[in-house]
């Protein structure tokens, strides 16, 4: 199973829209085009990560903070009911 954080979408757009800039703009001042700006945030594309320490850097967000760690399933299976057959 894959353990890597996954870039959080959401917290971008919600940078973006606190700083009162456009998908067009942010993709200007980092490089890159509106339509990857669009799809980073809609979550159907991970930002490689030049672009994605480009876009830490424009919001001033420390290294990892737009990215979201994800669960790995527990092993732990004191909830799971077993039925016999």
């Amino acid at each position: 199973m894959n353990n890597k954080p996954i870039f959080d979408g959401a917290k971008l757009a919600l940078l973006r829209a606190r700083a009162g800039t456009t998908q067009r703009d942010l993709a200007e001042n980092v490089g890159t085009t509106a339509t990857m700006i669009c799809r980073y945030e809609a979550g159907t594309c991970q930002p490689r990560l030049k672009a994605a320490l480009r876009l830490e850097d424009a919001f001033c967000v420390g290294r990892g903070g737009l990215y979201v760690k994800v669960a790995t399933p527990s092993t732990d299976n004191e909830n799971v009911s077993r039925h016999e057959v």
